[in-house]
């Protein structure tokens, strides 16, 4: 398997983000991404897919869209349109029928940052998916950096003793130049539901985002910054994939394999800030060798092998149990012996406390 690293999740000026198409590529060359796909609200932007290159070097750079109702009070159920070629917002009204259609064109949808906060500094409310009654959606984004930063200011808010906007920004400044203090893991509240439909036998993969946009935050009449630019958080929050082989050049095969690792799971959430997370691998043996996101029949046991690129405290979770765990190591092997979904935590030091590192998709065994 040939690894590869991308961030799904971004925003240009065709939305509401701040920087161009070819900006971002531009960061993403820089921080020594392989792909991105940019998905901007409620729109598929044609002509923007295709490989990019610069002095730097070259990236692949696909075009998804986030659909949401624009209609919908209060704000919610936004969702990551990938593989499509078309917009789906006409559809965004009807979470059911929107994942349909995306399955009916050969796209994979994912629920984007399902758990999320409300942030009254911005007047923004809770994001997150509040329509469960739906079906054969491809996944979850678990990670999304922009979400996790938002439940920090949070505290920020309900901590000042007087409710104003203006105050709340200046407080947050320390908070904005840190921002790798306040991330720490995945809503606890979105692995729960992962783990819940994994163990009805669901096959629901993962994928991790940084939700960039590059704002620029302006304190009259003395502080105008873009808070983390593009090229900071593509070192961050990561989704890396195994391929079978390596990118060939061809857009639409490579685009393919792309779609096709992220949307069956051949993948594992990182957060590359604190050390790389490349080369992690996660495998089970028995009659036959699979990795993450396959299934391997269970033959009375299976051997699943983890082995991670820095030392970690690494955890085996089936449904959301903890069946094996070790500290500081960079090795885990555990003999399983029950059917289910079986997937990976890894936490490591970082900015002076314990934080999520590596969040694998599962192997199956029936």
């Amino acid at each position: 398997m040939i690894e590869v690293t991308g961030n799904m999740h971004m925003h240009t000026y065709y939305s509401d983000g701040e920087g161009s198409h070819d900006e971002i590529a531009d960061a993403a060359i820089e921080a020594g991404l392989d792909f991105i796909i940019v998905t901007d609200h409620n729109v598929w932007v044609e002509g923007m897919e295709g490989y990019y290159e610069n002095k730097n070097g070259r990236i692949l750079r696909l075009i998804g869209e986030e659909v949401h109702d624009i209609h919908r009070q209060p704000q919610a159920n936004h969702f990551l349109a990938y593989g499509v070629n078309r917009s789906l917002a006409d559809f965004a009204a009807d979470p059911q029928q929107l994942i349909d259609q995306t399955n009916a064109a050969g796209g994979y949808g994912f629920l984007a940052h399902p758990h999320d906060s409300a942030l009254p500094i911005i007047n923004e409310v809770d994001l997150g998916w509040h329509d469960w009654d739906i079906d054969r959606f491809a996944g979850l984004e678990i990670w999304n950096y922009m979400s996790n930063l938002k439940a920090g200011l949070v505290d920020i808010w309900a901590w000042l003793p007087i409710r104003n906007a203006y105050l709340a920004k200046l407080y947050a400044l320390p908070f904005a130049d840190k921002p790798e203090r306040q991330i720490s893991t995945p809503r606890p509240e979105t692995l729960a539901v992962w783990d819940a439909l994994l163990a009805q036998g669901k096959r629901i993969s993962a994928i991790g985002g940084s939700d960039a946009h590059a704002a620029t935050v302006k304190i009259r009449p003395f502080f105008k910054r873009v808070l983390y630019p593009y090229a900071f958080l593509f070192r961050s929050i990561n989704t890396h994939l195994n391929l079978p082989h390596s990118f060939t050049g061809d857009v639409e095969h490579d685009k393919m394999m792309v779609l096709d690792g992220m949307g069956n799971g051949r993948a594992w959430v990182g957060y590359d800030m604190p050390h790389s997370t490349a080369g992690f691998r996660f495998t089970g043996e028995g009659r036959a060798q699979v990795s993450m996101g396959e299934e391997i029949q269970l033959d009375g046991s299976v051997t699943l092998r983890v082995q991670t690129p820095a030392n970690a405290n690494i955890r085996i979770v089936r449904h959301g149990e903890e069946v094996a765990s070790v500290k500081n190591s960079t090795e885990l092997t555990h003999i399983a012996h029950k059917e289910g979904a079986y997937r990976v935590e890894c936490t490591i030091k970082h900015a002076g406390k314990e934080r999520g590192w590596i969040y694998s998709n599962p192997i199956y065994l029936r």
